[in-house]
């Protein structure tokens, strides 16, 4: 793409030096026969032109219409700790209806159209009071540690993300004080039953896994999609066939490919399986791989980051 662009730059270049080389360069551009110079300019300005919308095609990315399934993320607690999910969903519920749950939403457009829980189907009589919670309690956060929107950590080595911030301000509205664990997405499981965390909370799919935890409040529906390049000539699942399609692991999507989407996943000439969805993007972008099984707002955050 560099080379590409170069190129352009090269090109558009030419016509500038050749006007400031001085008086000889003049007269004999006055010489030439009529119309020469114009065709010249027009199919230079053509070939140019081609370049930069293959330049801009091949720098944009988008999803198949085609999905792969809808899902639901809550928040994941062990097994038997129904009081702390349901103390944490109840501080949710009242960031709801104090606005701080929209607010935080509207800081990630590609999040904000998923979320579900809605200030009128919340009942205020059921919610713990605002500093209700003990002063003592550090509520450890267990999250992906690459997985934006949702959670990541930014460049300067502090937390971001719409579940991050969400936590964030549950603590502050309880009272509690806040930690953040982040970890590789397959160490999960390691981390919660290690006590390390109090919840697993970062883009967390409950489908599939209704008995394996306590689980809090649903807070947000996604999408699984496939992302492309924009000049991919994948058009619809079905030309995924004998493509290499990167997944990140532990993941929905590669649940689905393992399960559900089984047959399709067949079809892959392979099935990349990477720690993290940016090391996946990367790959895209180098033209190592030919997509990406993906939540949608995962993907249109990494497009956005990356174009921005």
């Amino acid at each position: 793409m560099k080379k590409k662009l170069a190129l352009i730059m090269a090109l558009l270049l030419i016509p500038v030096s050749i006007a400031g080389c001085g008086s000889s360069s003049s007269t004999t551009a006055s010489t030439e026969p009529a119309g020469t110079a114009d065709t010249s300019t027009a199919v230079e300005a053509a070939d140019t032109s081609a370049e930069v919308e293959a330049a801009k095609a091949a720098s944009s990315y988008h999803f198949l219409e085609e999905d792969l399934g809808v899902e639901s993320y809550a928040i994941g607690f062990r097994k038997g700790d129904e009081e702390l999910a349901e103390t944490v969903s109840g501080a949710v519920q009242a960031l709801v209806l104090d606005g701080t749950y929209d607010e935080i939403g509207k800081k990630y457009p590609d999040i904000k159209d998923y979320l579900c829980l809605k200030a009128d189907d919340i009942d205020p009589s059921t919610l713990p009071e605002k500093g209700s919670g003990d002063s003592s309690f550090t509520f450890k956060h267990g999250f992906d540690l690459d997985y934006p929107p949702y959670s990541f950590l930014q460049d300067d080595g502090s937390v971001g993300g719409f579940d991050v911030e969400l936590c964030q301000a549950v603590c502050d509205y309880l009272g509690w004080g806040y930690e953040s664990v982040p970890f590789n997405w397959d160490a999960k499981d390691m981390e919660l039953n290690a006590g390390s965390c109090d919840c697993i909370w970062s883009g967390f799919t409950k489908e599939g896994r209704e008995d394996d935890y306590t689980w809090g409040i649903t807070y947000s529906n996604n999408t699984q999609g496939i992302l492309v390049p924009g000049d991919s000539d994948i058009k619809t699942l079905a030309d995924l066939s004998g493509k290499i399609v990167g997944v990140q692991t532990a993941t929905s999507a590669y649940d689905m490919l393992q399960d559900s989407q089984k047959d399709l996943a067949d079809t892959f000439a392979e099935l990349k399986v990477y720690e993290t969805y940016t090391i996946a993007y990367n790959d895209l972008k180098a033209g190592a791989i030919d997509a990406i099984a993906i939540d949608m707002t995962a993907g249109s955050f990494l497009i956005t980051d990356n174009n921005s």
